[in-house]
């Protein structure tokens, strides 16, 4: 099932996600490494990142959202999908909490209960992330009709063709 929405051939949505995945994750080293020096300047990225973090996820969202609705109903990549999206809204919702709790305190720094919110949202995020690699590397949504080992570049106007095979 390829892509609804692409650029330069490729689907937006994957190309994404890498944004909010490395934001939320180095927040949360950066506040473990708060936790563990005291350094407040890890606790101020932190505060950074997780915002960054929230909206560029919201952004994937919309593009994952659009893939996620052109996928036939009633099948395994459907209920894979729905899986996927809800999880991440959920990490996006645990982060966002998280920063809020930031917002009144010293440098942006965690308290225990944000810190735990964003430690649960992380493992989320491990598994959310499986998710999404099972929809496009074992269910084959996003990619091309015309996929093979001789395809021509996603830029090419020709059709993807064996080369003999």
């Amino acid at each position: 099932m390829e892509s609804r929405t692409k650029v330069f051939g490729h689907p937006i949505h994957p190309m994404l996600i890498v944004f909010p995945l490395g934001l939320l994750a180095i927040s949360v080293i950066f506040d473990i490494i708060f936790y563990l020096t005291g350094l407040t300047g890890f606790a101020v990225s932190a505060f950074w990142n997780i915002i960054a973090g929230i909206i560029l996820g919201l952004v994937a969202a919309v593009f994952g959202l659009l893939d996620f609705l052109a996928i036939p109903g009633g099948t395994r990549a459907k209920r894979i999908g729905l899986l996927h999206g809800s999880g991440n809204v959920v990490i996006v919702v645990l982060f966002l909490i998280s920063w809020l709790l930031r917002l009144g305190t010293p440098n942006h720094e965690p308290n225990v209960i944000g810190f735990i919110l964003e430690i649960i949202g992380a493992i989320l995020a491990v598994f959310t992330a499986w998710l999404g690699g099972e929809l496009v590397d074992r269910l084959g949504v996003g990619v091309s009709r015309n996929d093979n080992l001789d395809a021509p570049s996603s830029l090419s106007t020709g059709p993807a063709h064996t080369h003999g095979r």
